[in-house]
């Protein structure tokens, strides 16, 4: 390397021993390690008996006004329609109606409707309502619960969309678009034709 200085040519040299290095006080972490990239934890900040009363109040205060916000209501049973039905499954299927009942105490829902899709592969996209894929959808349990399970079932031809139509114990009448019936047994998760029109 080469430095000008004033009109002069200067090629600085580098000796070793004109070099010191300086130590640190503790270790340097490697390049990777989570100690480069979040600060180490400071000693814990001892609080006054005043400041832990602060907290304890404030903790009461949030607890009593979770306490008077309005329970929501409980979740609708027996066979009902509306915006509810079919939120969670976005654009997979179209949703009809849905029932809902505790069974062995535990919730079950049945959702009841037509694939937006052709389980098959052969086309992608359906949206006719008539000629779709009737569905059934079982859910027990609560979901984020370990017991939470879900089942699909598919009409066995495409009879259009499924509508819940009559419920009696565990037993679920369905009917298509196209006039077909079902019957629905929620225990043992089996839907049977009953025959058409």
């Amino acid at each position: 390397m080469v430095v000008r200085i004033r009109g002069y040519f200067f090629r600085p040299s580098l000796s070793l021993a004109s070099v010191s290095f300086a130590k640190a006080d503790e270790p340097v972490s490697t390049p990777n390690s989570p100690a480069r990239f979040f600060a180490p934890a400071g000693p814990l900040l001892s609080l006054s008996p005043e400041e832990l009363e602060i907290i304890k109040k404030r903790q009461r205060e949030r607890e009593a006004q979770d306490a008077l916000r309005p329970k929501p209501p409980p979740p609708p049973t027996g066979i009902f329609s509306g915006d509810i039905v079919g939120e969670q499954f976005k654009s997979y299927y179209r949703m009809e109606n849905a029932w809902h009942e505790i069974v062995n105490s535990e919730d079950v829902y049945v959702y009841a409707g037509v694939m937006t899709f052709d389980p098959t592969g052969h086309s992608a996209v359906i949206n006719d309502p008539l000629i779709g894929p009737g569905v059934v959808i079982i859910q027990k349990g609560r979901p984020g619960e370990p017991n939470f399970r879900g089942k699909r079932l598919d009409t066995p031809t495409a009879v259009g969309s499924m509508r819940i139509i009559a419920a009696k114990d565990n037993i679920l009448t369905l009917q298509s678009k196209q006039g077909n019936k079902f019957s629905l047994n929620v225990q043992t998760e089996e839907l049977t034709p009953l025959g058409s029109r």
